[in-house]
């Protein structure tokens, strides 16, 4: 490849933030679910379910036994070092990835990344946690993530690492914006014509920073096909898949840019295909069953596309 970058330090650009992204939806949505959970008049059927599902390996049974628990959920997700995707583990592997492209990256974001690992490793972390301190921290943390985005979008150079990183960002939304909303239309057998309130929907969009556009743009009900025209089509969302696909092309056309190789016209054009299967649906007459079909496709093809993407990029032999 026509890439003046070595493979290890793509790697750990890709990486780096990669990492910091599941960490900022993690601690976004877990901050979501903390402060509902004390609205006593909202019917809450899932807990934290859908937050344990995706960003931990515990079993259905551990799942089911814990969704319900703040406290030990907080500091599973927070500071649990056996849990591989905790904030903790995720700031770890962040800062390792940091270290090894710090010739690549800013001043600026190495002392912001090295800062939030030597506050995730504060021997009183943990025990803060289970007091009303809680919400203090899981807002600071909220605050540390805004802050290595502006970090990373205000001193990071336009150049080899940034198209990099920014894939492994972008790669990681989508899959979020994904897996979150599927876990919200799996319970209703995705019923796009179901009556499910807002307040079914609050989770999802706040977990997605939708929730203030959404009211905003989609003020009637009913609001099952609303939600999916937002966190999917939505071209102006931020997070929606459609967006998320399409900052990747840019920066993959970036990357490939004077390149000829059969590899790179390959994954190009694999991920035209991916970006068009989700951009030429027609969401006004999509069905329940397309819309399950949807996002289960384009989930496996966004995952397949990662893993050729980082065989063709990333190999070592």
């Amino acid at each position: 490849m026509k890439v003046n970058m070595l493979s290890r330090v793509a790697d750990g650009m890709f990486w780096l933030n990669r990492y910091m992204e599941r960490t900022d939806g993690m601690l976004l949505t877990l901050n979501t679910f903390y402060i509902l959970s004390f609205d006593k008049e909202m019917e809450d059927s899932l807990g934290y379910k859908p937050l344990l599902e995706y960003y931990t390996s515990l079993s259905k049974t551990q799942i089911s036994q814990a969704q319900y628990d703040s406290t030990y959920v907080l500091k599973y997700i927070v500071c649990d070092s056996q849990n591989q995707n905790s904030v903790k583990n995720l700031v770890t592997k962040a800062r390792e990835n940091a270290r090894g492209s710090q010739d690549k990256i800013t001043k600026e974001l190495w002392e912001h990344i090295n800062s939030m690992y030597h506050f995730m490793n504060a021997p009183d972390l943990p025990k803060k946690l289970e007091t009303a301190e809680a919400s203090t921290i899981i807002s600071k943390l909220n605050k540390k993530l805004l802050m290595y985005n502006g970090i990373v979008n205000v001193t990071m150079p336009r150049g080899l690492g940034w198209w990099f990183s920014s894939i492994g960002k972008h790669i990681e939304r989508c899959l979020q914006t994904i897996t979150l909303t599927q876990s919200y239309y799996a319970p209703i057998h995705y019923n796009l014509e179901g009556k499910e309130d807002l307040m079914y929907w609050r989770r999802l969009l706040l977990s997605l920073s939708g929730y203030e556009l959404y009211l905003k743009s989609y003020s009637n009900i009913p609001h099952n096909r609303k939600v999916v025209q937002q966190v999917i089509f939505n071209d102006e969302f931020a997070h929606s898949v459609i967006y998320t696909l399409s900052l990747i092309e840019v920066y993959l056309e970036s990357l490939f840019k004077d390149n000829n190789l059969n590899e790179a016209r390959t994954l190009r054009n694999q991920f035209g295909r991916l970006k068009s299967y989700v951009e030429f649906t027609d969401y006004h007459n999509l069905t329940n069953q397309q819309l399950e079909d949807l996002l289960n496709h384009t989930k496996a093809e966004l995952i397949k596309f990662s893993i050729d993407f980082s065989k063709l990029f990333f190999s070592y032999t």
